[in-house]
């Protein structure tokens, strides 16, 4: 069945090309900074402490897997607990954003059918949304840092910056990519929760790299993905200066994402009404 000329141009995006909607949707910043901050709001609405319920179940879950892992590991817990906090809380980051981008354009099909915007304020709200929880869960890590380890606290910190800025950029094309992907096949959703499961333990998060014999370390380690954009952000969070070779694992993810994502979203954008 056809669709009647005033259908398709009420149902245009409003940009008419990829470049126009991701720049014009990162300009917009006090719409998405807003629509992310409200999602927060409405998310922890009549609690008592917010956001800061996401830090409380980041910290038990430290203290528990901490003490387990550093007897299992033969760790120092005064080394171990600030490597494990700093681990899940970046990883909390990465995990809710992909979790998240699978019923993107999913959950907001309604706005799609009653007015016309850019699809990338979406994106841009998700991550940023996320980024606030992060910020929340970091108090977790100060706290235990603080107390148990401050020699660790140096001036590398502050690679944090550039560490988590590179992080949040691969943020947007994970969450637009994984977006369009789910709005086209819903059935996805269910593999990436799987994947994400499993991907917690084979990335070292919750035990140290010298676990692993040679071998295994390369498979687990140098060819993942997801530690080189942990340990961009986690090894200033401990005092370390994160190995080169990892800036570069993060510089070529970053590029390929990217390109990947901008064929796949200029290609396929004017479809995302269609199919949600």
């Amino acid at each position: 069945m056809s669709i009647p000329s005033e259908l398709k141009s009420s149902l245009r995006p409003l940009t008419t090309s990829a470049f126009e909607d991701l720049s014009n949707g990162l300009m917009n910043w006090s719409l998405w900074a807003r629509m992310g901050w409200l999602e927060v709001k409405r998310r922890y609405r009549r609690t008592v402490i917010g956001p800061f319920w996401s830090a409380v179940s980041l910290a038990i879950m430290v203290g528990a897997v901490g003490a387990i892992g550093s007897a299992l590991w033969k760790q120092d817990p005064f080394e171990y607990l600030p490597f494990l906090a700093s681990g899940l809380v970046v990883w909390m980051l990465i995990s809710s954003i992909t979790i998240e981008s699978c019923g993107l354009f999913v959950n907001s099909s309604t706005l799609f059918r009653q007015m016309r915007f850019d699809y990338s304020i979406l994106v841009y709200s998700l991550v940023w949304r996320n980024f606030i929880v992060f910020l929340h869960n970091l108090t977790v890590y100060v706290v235990i840092l603080v107390l148990m380890a401050p020699q660790q606290i140096n001036f590398n910190i502050l690679l944090v910056a550039p560490g988590m800025l590179a992080l949040l950029i691969n943020g947007v094309w994970i969450a637009l990519l994984l977006g369009l992907i789910c709005l086209r096949f819903r059935d996805i959703l269910q593999l990436i929760n799987s994947l994400i499961q499993i991907a917690m333990f084979v990335t070292p998060i919750f035990w140290p790299l010298n676990a692993l014999e040679n071998s295994a370390r390369v498979v687990f380690v140098h060819f993942n993905p997801l530690y080189h954009l942990i340990t961009i952000v986690r090894d200033p969070l401990i005092g370390k200066i994160p190995p080169s070779e990892v800036y570069l694992a993060v510089a070529v993810i970053t590029v390929c994402g990217w390109a990947l994502t901008y064929v796949v979203f200029e290609r396929f954008r004017k479809r995302i009404v269609y199919w949600s």
